[in-house]
């Protein structure tokens, strides 16, 4: 992974890559600029950064917490969806492990659940007239599930 460190001074030749925390404290000592933006050049995880907001004041975070997290991970994309809902990004690191991310359509997800909760070889004949597309449907218009990406889903919106 590379990250750049572009200083706000246009003028100013201080600019520099870094690809850990050691690296960016080191170069920071040596720069005559005091404010950088940080700037993701390279790596797994460009969606994950962004969402978090990455800046010179929570760099610590990126490599303590974030940094190994691809972006397809079910982790960053929890990440990305606490933050997306108004989650500062250390509530965030905190919850993550509450969201449920379901890949899949929302049919299939529709169809589970009722797989899940409901005995449907009770229901003989009526079981071929269950339509998991309307229940899929009206879970996302309540916002019980959520569309994150093409095919990724959270399924418990609510309690978020």
């Amino acid at each position: 992974m590379t990250i750049y460190a572009n200083p706000y001074d246009p003028s100013s030749p201080d600019g520099f890559y870094f690809e850990s925390l050691e690296e960016f404290q080191e170069k920071m000592e040596k720069a005559t600029a005091e404010e950088f933006m940080i700037d993701y050049i390279d790596g797994d995880n460009p969606q994950l950064f962004e969402a978090a907001g990455i800046n010179q004041g929570n760099i610590d975070i990126w490599f303590d917490e974030l940094e190994d997290i691809a972006d397809d991970d079910d982790v960053a994309i929890a990440i990305r969806y606490l933050l997306d809902t108004g989650y500062s990004l250390t509530d965030a690191l905190e919850k993550h492990d509450e969201v449920q991310v379901w890949h899949g359509s929302s049919e299939d997800y529709a169809a589970d659940l009722v797989e899940q909760t409901t005995d449907t070889s009770s229901l003989g004949w009526l079981e071929n007239y269950i339509d998991y597309s309307r229940i899929a449907n009206d879970m996302n218009l309540n916002s019980e599930i959520s569309e994150v990406e093409h095919d990724i889903w959270i399924t418990n919106c609510n309690e978020f």
